[in-house]
């Protein structure tokens, strides 16, 4: 028999177990199950509450504090609407600091002199580090002012809310952004977010204003893979933002302001910084036009001197002073390929009169920096190694995931190259009239009669000529009879001038982007050209260069006045210093 005793130990036993039991799957429910996830991270809970709106707040404001109380506009309006448990803030590694691509702190941040503190959220910190998904260094914050410039206003408006930042340096993969907003998604459904992002930089105020239409409609459409391709400083960021934003089915941007410090200092030659202010909702706001976007550059040579002293780093010293943002902003960025790539390591000679190009293989490194989306073949170089050299180019290209277009000998479908952007349609037709190709009429009435934008791009002309030929305008005036709509041209090594013919624009040469011709100041220049097409108009800013011990920069001031005005000479009523707008022409 067993006793009374016996019987309600057994009994108190058996409820402190089924009491433990509970709390122990009701833990493994709340904290590891994530629907529709394979992944599970393990985290330490937070006991506060938020009181509205949870998870609502997903903006962008900037960071640079020349534009600081707009960003107090719209933090304030923001925060009458949702208050937080706790906010995200993610901010570029402008430093480069700490040895993990994500960076946290556990830290407490003291604002206005320490008189207030604002708390980190130490349960979600913890939950990064134990899943590797960040490493705390506290030290890498300490002049990281895209975490620091926000702090007081955070503080200000959400003072119940604490603070994950996360500063993200450039190298990181979309893999680790995707894992860390699966944690967050789990651990912390009622959290904020805040992207401080600042967008263009370095470019003059007109070229950053290209580059932001890009950048803005990757936003709007919260589309991740185009948000990557953007020119901002923090594209991780930003895709983060865009995919918290669709998990808490907030679809629509709301676009509270957009500002460019070159214009607001009225200085159009500056390296500027672009802002962004904007928010998601759930509402709908009226669609914004529709755009692309482009950057067009004249000839380039990787081989002979340029090869001898800059392929032996991938060309990284070629491109110091002008950087890899330039062709970065745009949906489209070309230039002229003056010659084969090898697959392998050339030596190169040094002598300017050696005119058989064989470019080294570092030469798709070059290319791939800069971020080029396409290249043209149609010139009378790619052939100097032969057929198949030229089919060993081509092959090296795509594998690089670069377009390429153009055939050397002949015009064909090779000539094409069609982009899409929502409906509006472009066609880039490359041809080398240098070996006497000219019969491209055809080709271009058959893109023409499918609704498309058609840009030319003849390599022709008379090399070192400043002036374009009579045969160069008597052929641009066919092409735009047939129905091209811009015509851009190459070959001559220096800047020709522009024309306007029946209301279409002919850049008859951009002159050089990188080439060994130093002996002028002519060739040693090179115009490139950023452009955003609609369905009304084409707008166009030219963004004059000069090599400088054959290293391409941005001219600025005088010596870029004294550019634009030879190429607005003719005509000068379209020009506003440094951009050209025209009505499209169906």
């Amino acid at each position: 028999m067993v006793s009374r005793n016996c019987f309600s130990m057994k009994k108190s036993y058996f409820v402190l177990v089924s009491a433990a039991l509970i709390i122990i799957f009701a833990g493994i429910g709340f904290y590891f199950g994530l629907k529709n996830s394979s992944k599970t991270y393990t985290l330490i809970p937070s006991p506060e509450k938020t009181t509205t709106a949870n998870g609502q707040l997903a903006v962008v404001v900037p960071h640079h504090d020349l534009v600081k109380d707009k960003r107090i506009e719209l933090l304030k309006k923001l925060s009458e609407k949702s208050q937080p448990k706790t906010i995200i803030l993610l901010s570029t590694n402008h430093f480069n600091t700490g040895a993990s691509d994500l960076i946290t702190s556990s830290r407490e941040w003291a604002i206005a002199n320490g008189q207030r503190t604002l708390s980190a959220d130490i349960a979600l910190i913890d939950g990064l580090t134990k899943n590797n998904l960040a490493a705390i260094d506290d030290a890498a914050f300490e002049n990281e002012h895209g975490i620091k410039n926000l702090l007081g206003e955070i503080k200000d408006f959400f003072p119940e809310s604490k603070l994950v930042p996360v500063i993200i340096k450039d190298s990181v993969g979309q893999e680790s952004i995707k894992n860390l907003l699966a944690f967050f998604k789990e651990a912390c459904p009622e959290c904020g977010v805040i992207a401080s992002v600042d967008m263009s930089h370095y470019q003059p105020a007109r070229v950053a204003e290209i580059h932001d239409i890009k950048t803005l409609r990757a936003l709007t459409t919260a589309n991740e893979e185009e948000i990557w391709k953007t020119e901002v400083d923090s594209n991780a960021s930003l895709a983060f933002l865009a995919s918290w934003a669709k998990l808490k089915n907030l679809n629509d941007f709301v676009l509270f302001d957009h500002t460019n410090s070159g214009l607001l200092t009225n200085n159009l030659d500056a390296e500027t910084t672009t802002h962004v202010f904007g928010y998601y909702n759930n509402s709908l706001s009226a669609s914004a036009e529709n755009f692309l976007t482009f950057t067009f550059a004249g000839d380039a040579m990787f081989g002979r001197e340029i090869g001898y002293q800059f392929q032996q780093n991938n060309f990284k010293d070629l491109f110091a002073n002008l950087g890899n943002r330039t062709f970065w902003g745009t949906d489209i960025s070309w230039l002229n390929l003056e010659g084969p790539i090898s697959e392998k390591t050339v030596p190169q000679p040094r002598q300017i009169n050696d005119l058989k190009f064989n470019f080294s293989n570092q030469t798709i490194k070059a290319l791939e920096y800069l971020k080029l989306t396409a290249v043209g073949l149609a010139n009378n170089h790619t052939l100097n190694q032969g057929q198949n050299s030229l089919l060993i180019t081509q092959k090296i290209l795509g594998k690089a995931g670069i377009n390429w277009q153009g055939n050397p000998g002949k015009a064909n479908g090779e000539s094409i190259m069609r982009f899409e952007q929502k409906g509006l349609k472009v066609s880039l037709i490359a041809i080398n009239l240098t070996f006497g190709i000219n019969n491209i009429e055809e080709i271009i009435r058959q893109e023409k009669q499918l609704g498309r934008f058609v840009v030319v791009l003849p390599h022709w002309g008379n090399e070192y000529q400043e002036t374009h030929s009579l045969g160069q305008e008597n052929l641009a005036r066919a092409w735009f009879v047939a129905g091209a709509d811009l015509v851009i041209g190459s070959h001559p090594h220096v800047i020709q001038d522009a024309q306007i013919i029946d209301g279409k624009l002919v850049f008859y040469s951009l002159g050089n982007f990188v080439f060994d011709q130093y002996f002028s100041k002519e060739t040693q220049q090179g115009l490139i050209l950023a452009s955003a097409i609609s369905d009304k108009n084409i707008k166009i800013v030219l963004l004059p260069i000069e090599s400088k011990r054959l290293k391409p920069e941005i001219l600025r001031g005088d010596a870029k006045k004294n550019i634009l005005n030879k190429i607005c000479k003719n005509i000068a009523d379209y020009c506003d210093y440094d951009s050209i707008k025209l009505d499209r022409k169906q």
